[in-house]
């Protein structure tokens, strides 16, 4: 959760939809408010402010190590009551994606942060492998703040407290003119939101030299080298956007009944967002 301009908007940055784009126009444009939430954890604002900076977490005293900005409704509501109240005097929005393709994208993030396989293709074995047991993991919870597993965190927690809608405003991620609309009638100021986080994947010609590449990477570029190439190369021909072929690949039947299942509402709720996008309401 991210609240701007002494509580006029409250951004709901659910991880995987673009909330990276969303983030950058508003901080652009408009002040980050973080009083409340410093004050809900007992720290001053330049130690919160350089928490968000890092993304590597902030401690908290009950939930430990969590990323704020992508804390679902639950944990605001339980243990940031000042950020909590902020946020509902707030107008707010939050941004929908396909499930099954952000479930997707999550499973490719997970295997490149925690695994370091970060120029893996959609189709490989593996990500199956590991969609299985991250569905294993998610079917024995309910809401969690895990940041190993923030990402598969279900949109309607964003959205819905006790099955009770919160949120003001609900755009499908595919439709940001629809939402910078908005945010300029609700601020009074345009943004414009540039998207430029689509996952990369080698193309199919180029994934047999990816082991090599990963070898020379790790063990005869230099670190420092590495960050400056590293995005060059992925940026190259050899490399296509991933989410264009989430449709076309089959994971488990297991996995792909569990989606349906633990996400059924997120589609609800993204059906909703179109409907009335489509319609000229608003949402």
């Amino acid at each position: 959760m991210l609240i701007y301009n002494k509580g006029a908007l409250a951004f709901l940055h659910v991880p995987k939809n673009g909330g990276k784009s969303i983030r950058a126009s508003l901080d652009a444009r408009f002040t980050l408010e973080l009083g409340a939430t410093a004050a809900d954890l007992g720290i001053s604002e330049e130690e919160l402010a350089a928490g968000y900076a890092g993304g590597d977490g902030i401690a908290h005293p009950v939930l430990g190590k969590v990323k704020l900005e992508h804390l679902p409704l639950h944990f605001w509501h339980e243990h940031f009551p000042q950020s909590f109240a902020a946020f509902r005097t707030a107008r707010s929005l939050v941004l929908l994606r396909d499930p099954r393709d952000r479930f997707f994208s999550a499973i490719l993030q997970r295997l490149g942060e925690y695994h370091d396989m970060k120029a893996l293709r959609a189709d490989d074995p593996i990500v199956t492998e590991e969609a299985l047991r991250v569905s294993e993991w998610l079917a024995a919870r309910d809401a969690f703040s895990d940041m190993e597993y923030i990402h598969f965190t279900r949109q309607a927690d964003y959205v819905e407290l006790d099955g009770e809608r919160l949120v003001t405003a609900l755009f499908p991620l595919e439709d940001i003119t629809a939402a910078e609309a908005w945010i300029a009638e609700a601020m009074g100021e345009t943004v414009q939101v540039s998207h430029d986080h689509a996952r990369r994947e080698p193309k199919a010609w180029a994934k047999p030299i990816q082991p090599i590449v990963r070898f020379v990477g790790r063990n005869l570029i230099p670190a420092a080298i590495k960050r400056t190439i590293y995005p060059l190369w992925r940026s190259s021909g050899a490399f296509e956007d991933a989410s264009r072929r989430y449709k076309t690949i089959s994971l488990d039947p297991q996995v792909e009944a569990f989606i349906d299942s633990y996400y059924a509402r997120d589609g609800e709720l993204l059906a909703q967002a179109r409907g009335a996008v489509s319609a000229g309401v608003g949402s």
